[in-house]
């Protein structure tokens, strides 16, 4: 029998919560360690939602995948199939880029990084986000997919980054795998911002005039093959409503999900109270819901907000 001590991934590296202060996992890493019966218990609440925001959790995370791999071909008594419990991941904005990973000019997989234990836990997530300079990890699994009969379970879609990482998108959009993908899903959350909105907050003036802020469709979305797309959701700022905590300390900023019907959209802009008026004309019943994103302003920028946290609270779900 191999030694019990091979049981040891830090789980920690994937915080439900992403507090700098604590371990968030400590309690449940322990309770694995009780028995076989209570590891089974704990281990689909904790891989429910999987956030993946720095290389090092992605490299920890393909490496427990690839030791439950090897658990399954000897039939090991602490083999667990990480696909069927993991429902929502989230692959964050990386500094820096995955070794032996990234896209061509032709939108084509450079090799080198072994996709293959990740590709299917990810595919098999209902739900899942990803950030404009990190299309690489999903290209990569797509890539991989393709040569196999994975199943696209995927659903709900959610995009972060700045719409001006044009090339990147266009890359991806062109590739087989890319578009099987995109046709695939059915709803997409845009959390993107534009060059404009970065400068605003670099300087530092973000939190002016909110009230005049312009909603529109975003550009990637109307060159994105959604053929299939059914609702799109974006974040605006809900000041109706007292500012609430999610967590023991710190402050957080209410923010509104509106769900709109794709047959009620249009490329042109639109003000916040056209946005409300179509979003209330919807036939179809809404989705939006109060999120918290962490950071009091005075006003609502994408920038200022911690989306790993609302994603991890249930933005997505």
């Amino acid at each position: 029998m191999q030694p019990f001590t091979q049981l040891s991934f830090p789980f920690g590296d994937l915080p439900i919560v992403p507090y700098k202060s604590k371990n968030p996992y400590s309690f449940a890493l322990a309770l694995c360690l009780v028995s076989k019966e209570v590891r089974k218990t704990v281990l689909p609440e904790i891989l429910h939602t999987v956030l993946l925001p720095q290389l090092r959790n992605v490299t920890a995370f393909v490496d427990t995948l690839r030791m439950q791999q090897a658990y399954a071909q000897q039939d090991y008594q602490f083999k667990f199939d990480y696909a069927k419990h993991v429902r929502r991941m989230w692959m964050g904005q990386f500094r820096g880029s995955l070794s032996g990973l990234s896209l061509n000019e032709f939108g084509q997989m450079q090799s080198g990084l072994d996709l293959s234990p990740l590709a299917p836990v990810l595919l098999a997530a209902p739900s899942i986000a990803v950030d404009f300079e990190n299309l690489g990890l999903l290209s990569g699994c797509l890539f991989h997919a393709w040569k196999s009969p994975v199943p696209y379970s995927p659903k709900i879609l959610m995009v972060t980054g700045t719409e001006s990482m044009t090339r990147q998108w266009s890359s991806f959009i062109k590739t087989d795998h890319g578009a099987a993908f995109l046709a695939s899903i059915s709803n997409v959350i845009s959390i993107t911002h534009t060059t404009t909105d970065s400068t605003r907050h670099q300087c530092g003036i973000c939190h002016r005039d909110s009230a005049s802020k312009i909603y529109k469709l975003p550009e990637w979305m109307a060159r994105a093959p959604l053929s299939n797309l059914q609702t799109f959701s974006l974040p605006i700022p809900h000041s109706a409503h007292t500012l609430a905590e999610c967590e023991p300390t710190g402050t957080d900023m209410k923010v509104e999900l509106l769900t709109f019907s794709v047959s009620k959209l249009s490329p042109r802009r639109r003000t916040l109270k056209e946005l409300r008026i179509i979003q209330q004309m919807g036939s179809s019943p809404s989705d939006h819901g109060l999120l918290a994103a962490s950071r009091l302003r005075s006003s609502f920028c994408i920038l200022c907000q911690d989306w790993l946290k609302a994603w991890a609270c249930g933005l997505g779900s």
